[in-house]
């Protein structure tokens, strides 16, 4: 619709341009619509909350919301009916019907849980073959015969604006010191209680794992599939049994280099991540333990990289959750200018998405959000004990309540409340919209503002307390008053004529 210019007078009396609005609180009232307000409709009365958002005070772009596409998850959802995933998936990406989650993380070969054994790489070697730097062996027909490319195929026909973007849990065997896929741990000399990841990436094994990375990124493209970024390793280091390894803060350095290195010199303009951990491994100041991997940005001791040469590398930090001071992620955009991305949570919370948003996140992604009834279906672990029984591990390890859960007695499947809530987010954003910055939470009422690209807004607030509030909110110099309903994520939205 298109709204007529209007000048101050009009829109102190109550016409200015319209503000839209729905919410939701679960399934049950799911991206309801609200009445129409317009910008100056503020007659004066009491409110029980107040945001006021400054247009000029710009912070990071919205990149998008998700989840993984696991073996895990991908498996359950091809356990249902053509038409019953059709179903499913539509309501979860769909931006008109659905949710509109929007970002999507596949794995480079596999993550630490997966339905079906064994645990592969994309350059597997067949008997008598100890290494291929030509990588001759290279294949992701595991990811066909898997169904990962049909499903990013039918996320594509229902949320054509999907992106996605990619994670390496352990280069190939034969790149690592131990020749192992699978993680490998033991005790720090001297201790009974830390571990640590024997399988490190081998000196040699840089730049071919680097090449490594763009053959995937070829090999989804050629599928239609346009793999935006990559992050450098998930969770580097991690000691744990399920597919891990090490990587140094100087083969972190060269390998970063390495990757947009290769990238340029086959044209690709695919993002690098650096990171991938939790907000602990970044920077500590109160730990003597943290692995500090800021120091990428460091010059390194040898001089063979320079920390101005990896900041160039680095189109973004990406961090996980389950460890740490979320507000580490602040600290890192404003220290390095660099866009932060939180890619992997399994907290489904509406509410911490806005805060994360708030704390300059500019993509939310979870991790493994589709089990079984029973939560089972998986194979993953947190023992250290190197010759694990994976077949017991699958029998009696659960995961249950994830954002979706395929029933396989009855062929159906059910999603989370949480699911809504998100789509408040998922469904009105666009990437490159560009936070601003807002007043802190108020009387239960959270919120978190973005400057549209076609040049409106859109605001999300929260309202966590059992009775609905009336809200003041004041963009620039524009202010109107909404009523967000009680327990409810309410969704905003605006055009704006240039005044501020």
């Amino acid at each position: 619709m298109t709204l007529p210019l209007i000048g101050a007078g009009s829109a102190a009396s109550g016409r200015g341009e319209a503000v839209t609005g729905t919410f939701s609180t679960g399934g049950t009232q799911a991206w309801q619509p609200l009445p129409v307000v317009r910008t100056g409709d503020d007659h004066g009365g009491a409110v029980d909350a107040t945001v006021t958002a400054d247009p000029s005070a710009l912070r990071q772009r919205y990149t998008g919301i998700g989840f993984s596409l696991d073996e895990t998850s991908v498996s359950n959802l091809w356990k249902l009916t053509p038409a019953e995933r059709a179903r499913a998936v539509r309501l979860l990406v769909d931006p008109v019907h659905g949710a509109g989650l929007d970002r999507f993380r596949l794995t480079i070969g596999s993550p630490d849980l997966i339905e079906h054994l064994p645990f592969w790489s994309e350059d597997d070697l067949p008997a008598g073959v100890t290494e291929d730097f030509g990588l001759k062996h290279f294949s992701i027909r595991r990811d066909l015969d898997l169904h990962i490319i049909d499903t990013v195929k039918l996320i594509q026909r229902y949320n054509p604006r999907a992106t996605f973007f990619a994670s390496a849990w352990s280069a190939p065997a034969w790149m690592k010191t131990d020749n192992r896929f699978l993680g490998e741990v033991a005790l720090k000399p001297g201790s009974s209680t830390d571990y640590y990841q024997v399988g490190k990436l081998r000196d040699d094994c840089v730049d071919v794992f680097a090449r490594y990375y763009v053959k995937f990124v070829q090999a989804y493209a050629r599928h239609g599939i346009r793999v935006d970024a990559l992050t450098l390793l998930n969770e580097p280091g991690m000691d744990v049994v399920y597919p891990a390894m090490d990587i140094s803060v100087a083969q972190q350095q060269k390998l970063a280099l390495a990757i947009k290195r290769e990238m340029r010199a086959h044209h690709l303009g695919t993002q690098l991540y650096v990171h991938d951990f939790n907000f602990w491994d970044w920077r500590d100041p109160h730990s003597t333990a943290t692995k500090n991997y800021h120091r990428i940005f460091d010059d390194a001791p040898d001089g063979s990289v320079t920390g101005a040469q990896v900041r160039e590398a680095a189109d973004a930090i990406a961090f996980h959750p389950y460890w740490g001071d979320p507000t580490v992620m602040r600290d890192a955009y404003e220290q390095t200018g660099k866009p932060v991305q939180l890619t992997e949570t399994s907290d489904l919370a509406p509410a911490t998405v806005l805060d994360d948003f708030r704390l300059d996140a500019g993509s939310y992604i979870l991790w493994a959000q589709a089990t079984d009834q029973n939560g089972g279906t998986l194979h993953w672990t947190p023992a250290r004990d190197n010759d694990i029984d994976w077949d017991q591990v699958a029998a009696t390890t659960k995961w249950p309540d994830r954002l979706v859960m395929v029933h396989t007695d009855t062929g159906r499947f059910s999603v989370r409340d949480e699911l809504y809530g998100l789509g408040q987010f998922a469904k009105y954003l666009t990437p490159g919209d560009t936070r601003i910055e807002s007043s802190a939470t108020d009387n239960g009422v959270g919120n978190v503002v973005y400057r549209t690209r076609a040049g409106g807004y859109v605001a999300v607030l929260g309202n966590s307390a059992g009775s609905d509030r009336r809200v003041r909110m004041t963009v620039g110099d524009r202010t109107f008053v909404v009523t967000v309903p009680a327990g409810a994520f309410a969704t905003y939205r605006w055009q704006d004529r240039g005044r501020h």
